[in-house]
């Protein structure tokens, strides 16, 4: 359930527009959005704990006055799950772990309790104390944790992912200078979906067999279109278009594509990656913000004060939000 970038982006312009406050550039904003949404998320945590105190003494209700269980309704947006098998009784991390919640061994049976690295010794001290197969402890360094005593048993680890980092992803109109959103996902190391002007192709061949012909490379899914000319041995690419990113490219990176030409013998054709066929050197792809719905009017209040501008009642980014949204309801019914 993850909350628009695109409709965040235009109410926190729209509000400060409204409040003649200026402008907040895509990349202005998209790096105020990665510090708000982390913001939200770490707030979820104290949050939770004080209602919990507060349940604890009873003085919370049921149903929709169940505070606690709206937190954490919300936290479990990033809830996530993870079997991995130790390496020398090291467990590497998963990149995207936040905040670890437990780690269990043996389908959920037994629990490995967390400890501080520096109690290990005293812990080793005694045969009491001693962790062992039934009651193992683990202590956790920046990428990895290690458990004791040595296992190479299965560890399950549930916890909280870190959000991926928000983007509010763009084209710009040629007459008017002004951004266009890109609705298509952002991936690291993918190629921009779409067509691509032909420049793209490094090495042409002539004689080619004409049609519409698909090629893979790399996750990368490409469309080539051999136009069909009188002459056959002028036919060459004259379309190339990306209907899958893949990962993993860099700037620069060649792609050999085989092509059937007029004798029936594979010829090849090289792309080669240009600072404009990358999402991660240019200023397309959107990544929407990984937060519970709920929370949307919470994450333009704080965008808007990153920025500079308090807003007082809550109210009027609501506002703005419903506008908006009847807006966009418009634009699709015409």
């Amino acid at each position: 359930m993850a909350i628009n970038v695109n409709k965040v982006y235009k109410s926190v312009l729209s509000i400060l527009n409204k409040e003649q406050r200026g402008y907040l550039t895509p990349y202005e904003f998209n790096n105020l959005a990665r510090q708000a949404q982390l913001e939200l998320l770490d707030s979820l945590f104290y949050q939770y704990n004080q209602f919990l105190n507060v349940e604890n003494i009873n003085r919370t209700n049921e149903g929709y006055a169940d505070l606690a269980e709206k937190i954490q309704e919300q936290i479990d947006e990033h809830y996530k799950s993870s079997s991995l098998t130790p390496a020398a009784s090291k467990v590497t991390l998963p990149s995207d772990v936040y905040r670890i919640l437990d780690v269990t061994m043996r389908d959920y049976s037994r629990k490995v309790e967390k400890i501080d690295k520096a109690r290990l010794p005293f812990l080793k001290s005694s045969p009491l104390t001693k962790p062992s197969s039934t009651f193992p402890v683990y202590y956790q360094d920046a990428a990895d944790i290690t458990i004791e005593p040595t296992t190479t048993e299965n560890v399950s680890i549930n916890y909280i992912a870190k959000p991926s980092d928000p983007r509010f992803g763009y084209t710009t109109n040629a007459q008017y200078g002004t951004e266009i959103y890109d609705a298509n996902p952002f991936v690291d190391g993918g190629i921009i979906l779409g067509t691509r002007d032909i420049g793209i192709v490094s090495t042409n061949v002539t004689n080619l067999e004409a049609g519409t012909f698909s090629r893979s490379s790399g996750g990368a899914t490409f469309s080539i279109v051999v136009e069909d000319l009188v002459t056959d041995a002028n036919q060459t690419v004259s379309s190339v278009s990306v209907t899958a990113a893949g990962s993993g490219f860099e700037l620069g990176d060649t792609i050999d594509l085989s092509m059937p030409d007029n004798s029936s013998v594979d010829q090849t054709i090289t792309l080669t990656l240009r600072i404009q066929d990358l999402y991660a050197t240019s200023n397309q792809g959107s990544t929407d913000f990984t937060l519970h719905k709920s929370l949307e009017t919470n994450l333009i209040l704080s965008i808007l004060a990153y920025s500079g501008l308090i807003i007082k009642d809550p109210s009027i980014v609501q506002g703005v939000v419903q506008l908006d949204s009847a807006k966009e309801m418009d634009k699709r019914q015409q």
